[in-house]
């Protein structure tokens, strides 16, 4: 999986997780090794889910065919459900391909002749074009099918379906949080704001159509990872407004347990008891696989973010 920059919960989501609002402020000089655990727990569950969470820009490939030309993430798994209808001759002959990732929208789908790619045809989205994307009424997308009177085709062969992207789960962000003064540059990494008292270490925040990661904030100026999650990064006008991106609540709090666990061990190691006594107090060792088994419905590949 490519390098993605979501972590599920931010430096002051953990502060106030660990040792609620009034501890907040106490620890301000342990940013860095809050975000990496926080990081850690974000990956962790991004590997366990086996796709990001947070949105990004992405161009996927996909193999089409029978025997060696299908490809491999297509086929079922004991954590996914299975096709019966879609698998063998109709995976190709009728247009259907299951996504190995959520698709919260297409921007380009592209159908190539044959492993040779010697030519290619620019699919439309959509009743009466060339393909549609399932569920209709929910999402993310897991399944892409041609629609029924197109003159398009899909050919087996490696590599002969693209589709470029935005990939996760949701793409749902937070209310203004900020503006931002004039960014000129395509490289700097600070930001200047009109008030960074709500911005937080770890958040993705999004200015216009790029991403930024922001890993320091100091006053009114955040540090931040330009053009992150597959955006470009660009100049932005002063004045601008901008938001950070929304996670679902239990991936988040499943972030939090993780985080608190690898937090603890830093000082405890594996052992399963922290202190003595009265003031003792154990947690499983298997603290982690049991937090993660909260998120097994999203392995389900037809699962989707919104329900009608």
């Amino acid at each position: 999986m490519a390098q993605t920059y979501h972590t599920y919960a931010n430096v002051y989501d953990f502060r106030a997780y660990m040792g609620g609002t009034d501890h907040v402020t106490d620890w301000t000089t342990d940013s860095a090794p809050i975000l990496r655990v926080l990081e850690a727990a974000s990956i962790r569950i991004d590997k366990y889910a086996g796709r990001s969470f947070g949105p990004r820009t992405a161009t996927k490939s996909y193999d089409l065919g029978k025997g060696a030309l299908r490809n491999d993430a297509l086929q079922p798994t004991s954590n996914s459900i299975s096709y019966p209808d879609y698998w063998s001759s109709k995976l190709s002959g009728a247009g259907i391909v299951p996504l190995d990732d959520w698709l919260i929208t297409a921007t380009t789908v592209t159908a190539y002749s044959g492993t040779d790619r010697a030519t290619s045809d620019t699919l439309s989205s959509g009743v009466g074009n060339d393909y549609l994307l399932e569920p209709y009424n929910r999402s993310p997308k897991t399944i892409l099918k041609l629609e029924e009177d197109t003159t398009k085709s899909l050919k087996a062969g490696q590599q002969t379906l693209t589709i470029l992207g935005t990939w996760g789960w949701q793409s749902d962000k937070s209310a203004t949080i900020s503006t931002i003064d004039a960014i000129g540059s395509t490289t700097a990494t600070a930001v200047s704001v009109s008030s960074g008292s709500t911005t937080y270490v770890g958040d993705t925040i999004i200015i216009d159509n790029e991403q930024f990661y922001v890993t320091a904030v100091s006053g009114n100026n955040l540090t931040t990872i330009r053009g992150a999650n597959g955006t470009t990064a660009a100049t932005h006008s002063g004045g601008a407004a901008y938001t950070r991106w929304k996670y679902p609540s239990d991936v988040v709090q499943v972030c939090l347990g993780i985080a608190r666990s690898y937090w603890r061990s830093r000082d405890v190691g594996q052992a399963p008891t922290i202190g003595s006594g009265e003031q003792s107090m154990t947690y499983p060792q298997n603290e982690e696989i049991i937090l993660l088994a909260r998120l097994d419905h999203y392995l389900n590949q037809r699962e989707t973010a919104v329900n009608f």
